[in-house]
């Protein structure tokens, strides 16, 4: 743990200061330290991951109190505190990202080596729309922020290589304390810190009992989109490509459910049915969102940025012959090879916006990556940031993934707000964090379940070309959505209670 005197050394030039301890973590999981620390409070998450379908990531991510709250609406930013209940209503003037920039530029924290990679900033989501921002794209969102992040307090993090969870309560001086502060009010933020490790160690020492799920009744998730409609909209998009506007649109629908589950059983059964590299649960102003997503948005480490366009699917087969034969069918077919190489090519180019001069390349082009139900083609972008760029601006040039608009992007874009006559919100958006170090990782939020208001939705997509087929492009959308309806199917079925053989 941070001794007092590197925390006074460190507390009197930075605005951010973690103190964290590690503990033994052989008889916790993710989900039961959700489960144990979530209670429905805003400002809660997990972040997990399964690499490549099969392995769990080293890290997990719970954060379990709430420093701030941070919203994107159409003229401001709202900042809301949570120890004083104040607030602040920034005007963005069209340009959010500059204000969430200058609050990250408030928020420094010294170099953490003995901390995981992550262990605080702005934790959330971009809906879809906050493309509005930056391109004249007209949207449908009225009644919702643009994005919606904590700032948190306290983290757990739990290494699931080492069993060991480090325990970080964050202190935040420079918003606490007067630029005239004595050593003992820096010393009261440092003892508190440690009082709420302490509170935390000994709530992890007492007996839990995961809590028995709440859904008596029988979810389903269906279409709103009227079978007809669906095909008529995909015509119209055809049209559009016949005449030389675009070459694919990415076209969605939205799916509801008749009842909203207990969020976090829907999380547990979704990360049991369809691991990916971005499992993540968060309840962000009034919205609860649970994902499966296998993309990223995008990455940056350092100074290295990483896009990761997927495109091309295939059920996984029955045996392993018949898994080959379907990855090497996939791997010919010349219509997902042209597909997925024009989105590597938009991922370039959406790189080479902010990318010094030569440093964008492919490294892995087109492999196939295999998850529990589907395969992929997957390849990996990457690029070194050039001076004068961060991962704000890295955000906006790459915001939203090509994958889910089309090429070209803005036109494609242009067309999907004609055609969709709801808003997709979180869907097609992004779902991750920026951290103090200014590294940022985000999702792609597809394969996800959002309750609101007490109702369940979830939204898929597919790219229509030339020759799409529309009853086939409409069921596709279905058959991607099954992820989320396989998760409440399992809810109907299955004890979930760790009992239940799913811990």
């Amino acid at each position: 743990m941070l001794s007092l005197k590197n925390y006074l050394e460190q507390a009197r030039q930075y605005s951010v200061v973690p103190v964290a301890t590690q503990l033994l973590a052989d008889r916790h999981t993710p989900v039961t330290l959700l489960q144990r620390f979530y209670k429905n409070r805003e400002g809660v998450f997990l972040f997990e991951s399964v690499e490549g379908g099969e392995k769990w990531g080293r890290y997990s991510f719970l954060g379990t109190d709430a420093h701030a709250f941070v919203e994107i609406h159409a003229e401001t930013v709202l900042v809301r505190k949570c120890d004083d209940g104040s607030e602040r209503s920034i005007p963005h003037h069209g340009k959010p990202l500059e204000i969430l920039r200058e609050l990250m530029q408030s928020h420094r924290t010294a170099e953490q080596p003995e901390l995981p990679r992550f262990f605080g900033g702005l934790v959330g989501y971009f809906a879809y729309e906050t493309v509005a921002f930056f391109e004249k794209i007209p949207h449908r969102l009225k009644d919702e922020p643009f994005g919606v992040f904590v700032i948190p307090k306290t983290m757990l993090i739990l290494d699931n290589l080492k069993q060991v969870l480090t325990v970080c309560a964050t202190t935040f001086p420079r918003e606490t304390l007067s630029g005239e502060a004595k050593s003992d009010e820096y010393e009261s933020l440092y003892r508190s810190a440690v009082a709420e490790i302490e509170k935390i160690a000994v709530e992890l020492e007492k007996p839990f009992v995961c809590p028995a799920p709440q859904c008596d009744a029988e979810p389903t998730l269906a279409p709103v989109m009227p079978e007809r409609e669906y095909r008529k909209k995909v015509e119209t998009i055809k049209e559009h490509i016949r005449g030389g506007d675009i070459i694919q649109c990415v076209f969605s629908q939205p799916f509801v459910a008749d009842e909203a589950p207990d969020a976090v059983s829907l999380y547990r059964a979704l990360r049991f049915s369809n691991p990916a590299p971005y499992l993540f649960f968060m309840h962000l102003g009034g919205t609860v969102l649970a994902g499966s997503s296998p993309e990223t948005m995008v990455r940056l480490e350092g100074r290295t940025a990483t896009l990761r366009p997927i495109a091309g699917t295939r059920k996984r087969g029955a045996t392993e012959q018949q898994d080959r034969e379907l990855a090497d069918e996939m791997l010919r077919d010349p219509k997902e090879k042209a597909e997925h190489l024009m989105l590597v090519d938009l991922g370039r180019n959406d790189l080479g916006r902010v990318a010094k001069t030569g440093t964008v390349q492919v490294t892995d082009l087109m492999f196939v990556e295999r998850h529990p139900h589907v395969m992929h083609l997957v390849s990996n972008v990457t690029a070194e940031l050039d001076d004068g760029y961060d991962g704000f601006d890295l955000f906006r040039a790459t915001f939203p993934a090509g994958t889910l608009t089309g090429a070209p992007k803005i036109r494609a874009m242009q067309i999907i707000a004609e055609q969709e006559t709801t808003p997709r919100g979180p869907y097609g958006g992004a779902a991750g964090y920026i951290a103090y170090n200014g590294n940022i990782d985000f999702a792609i939020t597809i394969r996800t379940a959002r309750i609101r208001d007490g109702q369940l939705t979830a939204r898929a997509g597919g790219g229509i070309v030339y020759d799409s087929v529309p009853e086939l492009e409409r069921l596709e959308t279905v058959n991607k959505a099954t992820g989320v309806a396989r998760a409440l199917e399992m809810l109907n079925r299955t004890d979930i209670r760790p009992e239940g053989g799913m811990q």
